[in-house]
């Protein structure tokens, strides 16, 4: 295989995970962002076995644009990550220990958090 058959794969692999971060489907997006990353590995590997002659101003110039791209999917990705956690937690709300008994600053196990049972004589 061609340096420049090689990068046509990955500029494939890159098309795909962006129109899926477009179109907003996580099942599809993950299975194509772990076919990148390992087409990405692979590619790595296959590159030290490159001849020098291969690597000419247009495939050099092409493997930088798509690093840089790389870079913007990663920071898009991240955010989308971080929106659907936060929309996550407003969804879903962290459980604590010490929600029976209310909110303290103590720490659970301290006397204000302890249920006491009391005693009625009679």
């Amino acid at each position: 295989m061609q340096l420049s058959e090689a990068l046509e794969q990955i500029d494939g692999m890159m098309e795909l995970v962006s129109v899926l971060l477009l179109k907003q489907e996580p099942d599809a997006l993950e299975q194509a962002i772990s076919q990148l990353r390992d087409g990405m590995q692979a590619f790595a590997g296959l590159a030290q076995r490159y001849d020098a002659a291969q690597f000419t101003p247009e495939n050099v110039a092409r493997m930088q644009a798509m690093s840089e791209r790389l870079g913007q999917m990663r920071g898009h990705i991240m955010k989308l990550l971080s929106i659907t956690g936060q929309q996550l937690s407003v969804l879903l709300p962290e459980q604590t220990a010490m929600g029976t008994y209310g909110a303290s600053n103590k720490l659970p196990g301290s006397a204000a958090s302890v249920a006491r049972m009391y005693h009625v004589s009679g």
